[in-house]
C-alpha cells in the first residue's frame, strides 16, 4: 500500500512529513516549514505524487540529521548563557582573583554630558576599570 493508484502521495508519507517537520522545529525553531521546502523544490503540496513526497522525505531527513547544519539563534543564545554562567562560578573552596587581569576585554562607548563626567569617571576608578576619555572636536 506504499502507492495509492492515483499517484498522489500516500496518508502515511503525509504523516511522516508531518513528524519530520515536527522534528525539524523541534531542531530549528518555529520557522521550519516542510511545505514551504516543497515549494522551493516546486512541488504542490495538495497534489504531491507519491514519487515527489518519497524525494521530500529523504531531503527533509538529510537536513534534520546534518549535524553541520547552521546554528539557530536559540542554540547560539544558550552556548553564550551557559558559558556565562561557568565564568560566573567560582570552584569549590576558591576565592576569585579580584586584581587579576581578564583575558577579555570589553569597550562600551559612552556620550557624556561635560556636567556627568567627574562623577563618570569617580565611578569607574571605584571599580578599578581603566578608561580612556575622548573630546570630540568641532571645527
Amino acid at each position: 500500500m506504499a502507492v495509492q493508484l492515483n499517484g498522489k502521495a500516500t496518508e502515511r508519507q503525509r504523516k511522516y512529513l508531518g513528524v519530520l517537520s515536527a522534528q525539524g522545529k523541534e531542531k530549528f525553531g518555529k520557522d521550519f516549514s516542510v511545505r514551504f521546502i516543497a515549494e522551493q523544490q516546486g512541488i504542490d503540496w495538495e497534489q504531491m505524487s507519491a514519487e515527489e513526497a518519497s524525494k521530500l522525505i529523504e531531503h527533509v531527513k538529510s537536513l534534520i540529521d546534518a549535524e553541520d547544519f547552521m546554528k539557530t539563534d536559540r542554540d547560539i543564545i544558550d552556548e553564550v548563557t551557559q558559558s556565562a554562567q561557568k565564568e560566573e562560578k567560582p570552584g569549590q573552596g576558591q576565592i576569585p582573583a579580584q586584581a587579576s587581569p581578564s583575558t577579555n576585554t570589553y569597550m562600551i562607548q559612552l556620550v557624556v554630558p561635560e556636567d556627568k563626567l567627574t562623577a563618570l569617571t569617580v565611578v569607574l576608578e571605584a571599580m578599578n576599570l581603566g578608561y580612556i576619555l575622548l573630546q570630540e572636536v568641532r571645527a
